[in-house]
């Protein structure tokens, strides 16, 4: 509750980040609640409107930050209205994008309210700006819900539960911008957030890797973490990308396509409960083949893939 509209309050701060640069060597910050930099007085209903006073203090803030070190990553909890948002942005800010809820649906197998849309900078925010998450520290996992309020076909089955996890990890990390990762998200952590109350201490479980199921779900993860580094050029403002990822496309198969240069990839998943033939139009002519599974490749503009219940597949065309 400090006002930051308070010079010495401005100062006590700045001096402060200012250390934590140079003593700690932080890579930079992320800022808890930052609609609450302000004294302007208002409300749960009114804190996300546009407010001037609270833009030129983080951006004060982030002008102090960057004079120590160029390059640091300054993140806002902001949840403003897009306006604000995107002049935070603008200044080089980024901030968070919460799509916990349409994950958790496509984790339990129900396409209602699953579009992963939100994670899409589109031309409202510049791009790269949005630290999209699927898991936080404030919200439910996706593998406990789906392990308690699942679709039969998913809540019985630790393997169907994985391979949803390591579908929606796909769709997460191959939309362009950066991600969030909540701790043990990479091995389908299904504790509930109120295991020993909402902020108690949760167990660690670290014979996760021991168990196959899990470990497949962690080795997604590095994949798909490897896919986008050994292809900077396809998570680059300047690259074409089309997302076909919204409750509309579940029953046909969701796909993101991505083209750079001479370059292209698409994502094809299956997002239902049983095995389906997913019929999957490539971007543009020439030989695709699987990311992960090079005897699998088509030269054509289509293909008709039979795909198991939560399968997905990468193609690329060098």
């Amino acid at each position: 509750d400090w006002n930051h509209e308070n010079e010495v309050v401005r100062s006590h701060v700045k001096e402060s980040l200012e250390y934590l640069l140079t003593e700690y060597k932080v890579d930079g910050f992320r800022f808890d609640l930052t609609k609450g930099f302000s004294n302007r007085k208002c409300d749960e209903s009114t804190a996300s409107s546009y407010d001037q006073s609270r833009v030129d203090i983080l951006k004060d803030y982030n002008s102090a930050i960057k004079k120590v070190k160029s390059d640091a990553v300054v993140i806002l909890e902001h949840f403003c209205e897009t306006k604000e948002e995107n002049t935070l942005a603008q200044d080089g800010m980024k901030v968070w994008r919460n799509v916990n809820y349409a994950f958790c649906q496509a984790a339990m197998g129900f396409s209602s309210g699953s579009d992963f849309g939100g994670l899409w900078t589109g031309s409202s925010m510049p791009f790269g700006s949005l630290v999209g998450f699927s898991e936080s520290h404030d919200e439910e996992r996706s593998a406990y819900k789906s392990l308690t309020y699942g679709d039969a076909s998913v809540k019985g089955s630790l393997k169907a539960r994985m391979q949803r996890e390591s579908l929606c990890a796909a769709f997460l990390l191959c939309v362009p911008g950066p991600k969030m990762l909540w701790q043990f998200q990479e091995l389908g952590y299904d504790e509930s957030i109120e295991t020993g109350g909402r902020t108690g201490r949760k167990p660690l479980h670290w014979e996760y890797l021991e168990v196959s199921e899990r470990k497949a779900l962690h080795d997604d993860y590095r994949s798909l973490i490897k896919f986008r580094k050994d292809n900077p050029e396809f998570f680059t403002k300047d690259a074409n990308v089309s997302l076909k990822i919204g409750s509309a496309n579940w029953a046909g198969g969701r796909t993101i396509s991505i083209t750079s240069g001479q370059k292209s990839f698409i994502l094809v998943g299956n997002f239902g409960t049983s095995a389906s033939n997913i019929n999957v139009s490539f971007p543009s002519e020439g030989t695709w083949t699987n990311y992960l599974d090079a005897k699998e490749s088509y030269s054509s503009s289509s293909a008709s893939l039979d795909m198991e219940a939560a399968e997905w597949r990468i193609f690329i065309k060098q």
